[in-house]
């Protein structure tokens, strides 16, 4: 376990040693929809939940792209498992980023993730809510009860619950002013939680994304990082979390390369006995693999090139949005380009459970629908070069 502040290089070997532990037990997990919990002892013992700790607090201090090429690689051996622990990795480093928390809960928690390798996620998500990022009120509740809260609710798509020991959970209150409110609490793992095993998807089956009750749990009243508000979601106004996004799409990414790198080695081993020579020396299989290539290699620059912006021009952050938007778009469906390429170079056996590409292309077809989707994206990415040319034909023409 590294205990002080990797290289990049270092961070990238643990990634990598990971992911060949995760690559054997991936087929298993998914065939049978189980979590994979070994793979989270693998990860706290290599100390990767310290990837976006900052090192002033006992971390490893990853960037944002160097948080995006570790969420790759460790995709390239699963994407459940990438895409659950990415959630902890991107919750840490956008909290640790803007440091929007209201009290010393942070410090108190990247102390956990020091001590023990702890591991948290945002549930946000309800059945009647939907996407938090479209706004409106949860129907989950939190109460004051003396020096604490009490919170009652229900949320769903709750990735990494069977390992979580911390919930950050949105939660609707009355503040002492008499104003409804919607807060963030940092809720520890407790009998009042209960998980339901629900997640039985197409793709990403490994991920733990059950349904979460909360019973009457209890956390301090410093638990509440955040308030703000009930609101109603502006379109016209999309807010994107950069970590999110970006971390979202280095793991689809990941599972595309897998692909990519899946049919290469096929295309080199796979002799027909009437051609006498592997398929690869065949133009149309070359041509087949060099459109995933070029989907891959493009999808790479823009994902790369977005999170060296952001981590380069902090100052500029607030105007990245449409490239943020543009990114997501481009990588996810980009993805899901890379495995269907694949699949048609190998052929029929890529639909066989001998080769994984199968589970690829069901893995990387949930990159739709993590926000913003197509539609929205495309209709945000509108409004905002509307926006772009009227101010631009507003200014003033020497």
């Amino acid at each position: 376990m590294i205990t002080t502040r990797p290289s990049r290089a270092q961070i990238l070997q643990v990634a990598a040693d990971l992911a060949q532990k995760f690559a054997a037990r991936a087929a298993q997990h998914d065939a049978e929809g189980s979590f994979p919990h070994e793979n989270y002892a693998d990860l706290r013992a290599s100390g990767y939940p310290l990837l976006t700790v900052p090192a002033a607090l006992g971390g490893w201090g990853a960037t944002l792209y160097e948080a995006v090429l570790a969420q790759e690689q460790l995709a390239m051996g699963d994407g459940s498992t990438a895409l659950a622990v990415g959630m902890h990795v991107q919750t840490i480093g956008a909290a640790a980023e803007s440091r929007p928390w209201a009290n010393a809960m942070f410090p108190y928690l990247c102390a956990e993730i020091a001590a023990r390798g702890a591991l948290v996620n945002s549930c946000a998500t309800e059945p009647e809510l939907g996407s938090p990022s479209h706004g409106g009120a949860p129907k989950t509740t939190a109460q004051r009860d003396g020096d604490g809260w009490i919170i009652h609710g229900h949320k769903t798509f709750a990735s990494l619950s069977p390992e979580l020991d911390y919930f950050i959970i949105t939660a609707a209150f009355t503040a002492e002013d008499g104003t409804p409110q919607v807060g963030r609490f940092l809720v520890a793992r407790q009998p009042a939680i209960r998980i339901e095993p629900t997640w039985d998807s197409l793709g990403m089956r490994a991920t733990g994304s059950h349904d979460l009750y909360l019973e009457g749990a209890r956390a301090p009243l410093a638990a509440l990082l955040s308030a703000a508000p009930i609101s109603v979601a502006d379109p016209n106004k999309p807010t994107v979390n950069a970590w999110f996004v970006l971390i979202v799409c280095a793991v689809y990414l990941g599972v595309a390369a897998a692909a990519q790198r899946t049919a290469l080695h096929y295309a080199q081993s796979r002799v027909p006995t009437a051609l006498g020579k592997p398929i690869a020396t065949l133009e149309s299989i070359q041509r087949r693999l060099g459109e995933g290539e070029l989907a891959l290699q493009a999808g790479r620059a823009m994902l790369y090139h977005t999170a060296a912006r952001w981590d380069s021009d902090p100052e500029g952050r607030a105007a990245l949005t449409d490239a943020l938007i543009a990114c997501k778009l481009s990588v996810t469906n980009a993805a899901i380009q890379v495995v269907g390429h694949a699949m048609r170079a190998v052929g029929g056996a890529s639909m066989t459970h001998r080769l994984p590409l199968e589970r690829y292309y069901r893995d990387v077809q949930a990159g739709l629908f993590h926000p913003p989707s197509d539609d929205n994206g495309l209709a945000a990415l509108g409004r905002l070069a509307l926006a772009q040319h009227a101010t631009d034909s507003d200014a003033p023409r020497d």
